[in-house]
């Protein structure tokens, strides 16, 4: 079975949609997750034991134009999917106006010691079927959160891994290199493709907690190539995985 190996991750994104189609309207995974009957205690123990997996033949996967690999002496640190919107602006509804990027803003779900229990394709298809349902809201998902992922007033990409229940530290960066996700990457629910993925490296005017961050393995978040009929602000879904070295 195709996630026997991890208890929780497809419970807090997906949790029973390998067995059957979402229903996006009627099913957010908040209101799936109860259904797995997740017996009491096990979010703390699976918490209270994150730090202790072995990350240490856990591969960056490889995007379709190489990015450079993390510094030498760096080590993973924490992986999380992100789940949330891309964000765009239109200056006018003309069709020769084009959107313009202005950032995202996501939740990030720790999936550190998924990474190291199941193989990169299983986490994968979790990170792609997470765009299939609205971001998890229940206690349940919660106990999953690490963060959240925005950009500060300067249009600099920040990742804040501070919950009440812990603190992975957190990252302010800047792009260094992207590659266009891969062909058979899910093209999102406008069916318009997936956000490239990216390396960012800490700015210089911080004392973060990580020295670099990849996303890969995104779906979705592709604006429209123009602007015709839509004017001022607006988002599109996507899920994406963060990896973050320190």
């Amino acid at each position: 079975m195709i996630f026997a190996t991890s208890l929780n991750l497809i419970l807090a994104l997906a949790p029973v949609a390998l067995f059957a189609a979402p229903t996006q309207n009627a099913d957010s995974i908040a209101a799936l997750i109860p259904r797995q009957d997740v017996p009491a205690g096990v979010w703390d123990r699976l918490r209270k034991t994150d730090a202790l997996c072995d990350l240490s033949n856990v591969v960056l996967p490889v995007a379709p134009t190489p990015l450079a690999a993390p510094a030498q002496g760096s080590t993973l640190r924490h992986i999380a999917i992100g789940r949330g919107t891309q964000n765009y602006t239109c200056a006018s509804a003309s069709s020769s106006d084009v959107p313009k990027a202005v950032g995202a803003k996501a939740s990030l779900f720790n999936a550190t010691c998924d990474a190291a229990r199941l193989n990169v394709v299983t986490l994968g298809q979790v990170t792609d079927l997470s765009l299939n349902y609205a971001i998890p809201t229940s206690p349940e998902a919660e106990q999953r959160l690490s963060g959240h992922h925005q950009f500060t007033a300067a249009g600099v990409p920040l990742f804040m891994l501070e919950t009440p229940e812990a603190n992975y530290g957190r990252i302010e960066a800047k792009v260094d290199a992207k590659s266009p996700a891969p062909a058979t990457a899910v093209k999102g629910k406008n069916l318009l493709g997936s956000v490239p993925w990216l390396k960012l490296s800490a700015t210089t005017d911080g004392s973060w907690a990580y020295k670099e961050v990849y996303r890969v393995h995104t779906a979705g978040g592709v604006a429209p190539e123009n602007c015709q009929g839509i004017q001022g602000s607006f988002t599109v879904e996507y899920s994406a995985q963060y990896w973050f070295y320190a």
